[in-house]
């Protein structure tokens, strides 16, 4: 017990031992970065995913619009004006004699200013004169100031073949018209006027079938009529790739001209010898014209809700609102009258495109056969 009791305690110093409070702090810290690392390198992943998706989707939507050369930007065009605040009389009458603002007689030998089968006529807010001058192949200007003062804007060099069917939207300056490919099968092109040099863009290419007739809505759809599949189908902006069928083939035999008002969305269209109307994209028609030996070429309205018509060789007046037939306000029914008159006053060959000046009642229309824009006024 003795050598036990006696035996000699040795103390040590805890300093040299390991300072574990320090080392958790520091493993901790350690830690902290590894995971910041880590939060960075995914972050970096994670941007980097969706700019590639994002590249992919543009590409994908390249490709998809890749015959669409342009998006338009929607301005609203004008609408026509509201019956309250119409300055038309709404039995208008004409005067007799016309005015030739456009094109030359075939003895003139003036080849620059000579038309050949123009179809469509229309004006824009100066009241300058477009024409499509179909079987020539162009797109002629006539000054409001001076109508000797002419140019070509378009022809057959920038790809365009046997335009019809003007519209220009009054705000951004866009002319639309309808033209065909070399196999005959209808297309749609754009032609801002605003740019320099012009050159037009095809926005749709059509569905392997003929057409003469097109018209656009407030939120520039393109409605046309294809002739040969007995329908109307409506082209959806911006972009044209898709189509919606608005009136079936069961309901239509080889429509030709067509009129959308843009006040109420109704939908003119002229088949076989009558004028249609389906209102507001309804399912059903209601038939506001019927009568005389061929289709009609073309259809205007006024602010009355008056339809005017050129069919055979006169232009007719259809007052939806008294429901009574459409009357002749310009140009003879009888061939054997108009062979009697021949050229004489308001006499058409061909009458096909009219145009009427909503501001002053001026009614514009293309006589085909003659190769004339004429010109006649209203009566107040």
């Amino acid at each position: 017990m003795s050598d036990f009791c006696d035996a000699t305690y040795t103390y040590y110093s805890m300093d040299h031992l390991p300072d574990y409070d320090n080392l958790t702090v520091n493993n901790r810290s350690t830690k902290r970065i590894k995971l910041r690392k880590y939060a960075i390198y995914l972050t970096c992943i994670l941007v980097l995913t969706i700019i590639m998706t994002g590249v992919i989707l543009i590409l994908k939507q390249k490709r998809l619009n890749k015959k669409i050369k342009i998006i338009l930007s929607t301005p609203k065009p004008i609408k026509h004006n509201i019956s309250f605040n119409c300055q038309l009389p709404i039995n208008p009458t004409y005067k007799k004699n016309c005015t030739i603002v456009a094109g030359v007689l075939s003895t003139s030998n003036d080849k620059l200013n000579e038309l050949n089968g123009p179809t469509s006529v229309y004006l824009d807010r100066e009241k300058n004169i477009y024409v499509a001058d179909t079987t020539n192949h162009r797109i002629r200007k006539y000054s409001s100031e001076n109508s000797n003062t002419s140019e070509t804007l378009i022809d057959e060099t920038s790809n365009i073949n046997y335009p019809r069917c003007l519209f220009i939207d009054q705000e951004s300056n866009y002319l639309f018209f309808l033209d065909q490919d070399n196999q005959g099968y209808y297309r749609v092109q754009l032609l801002k006027l605003n740019s320099n040099p012009l050159k037009s863009t095809i926005l749709v290419v059509g569905n392997q079938t003929r057409s003469y007739g097109m018209s656009l809505d407030e939120d520039f759809n393109i409605y046309v009529s294809e002739y040969n599949n007995h329908r109307i189908v409506k082209w959806l902006s911006p972009n044209y790739n898709n189509y919606l069928i608005i009136v079936v083939e069961n309901q239509l035999t080889y429509p030709k001209s067509i009129y959308i008002d843009q006040k109420t969305n109704n939908l003119y269209v002229a088949d076989k010898n009558r004028i249609q109307c389906w209102i507001n994209n309804s399912n059903k028609s209601q038939i506001v014209m019927q009568g005389g030996s061929v289709c009609p070429n073309a259809i205007e309205y006024d602010c009355h809700g008056n339809l005017y018509i050129s069919q055979d060789r006169t232009i007719k007046l259809i007052n939806q609102n008294t429901g009574l037939p459409g009357i002749d306000i310009i140009g003879i029914q009888s061939y054997s009258q108009w062979v009697q008159n021949f050229r004489k006053n308001d006499d058409f060959s061909y009458p096909e495109g009219i145009y009427l000046d909503k501001t002053n009642g001026d009614l514009y229309v293309t006589d085909s056969s003659f190769n004339l824009i004429e010109k006649f006024t209203i009566e107040f």
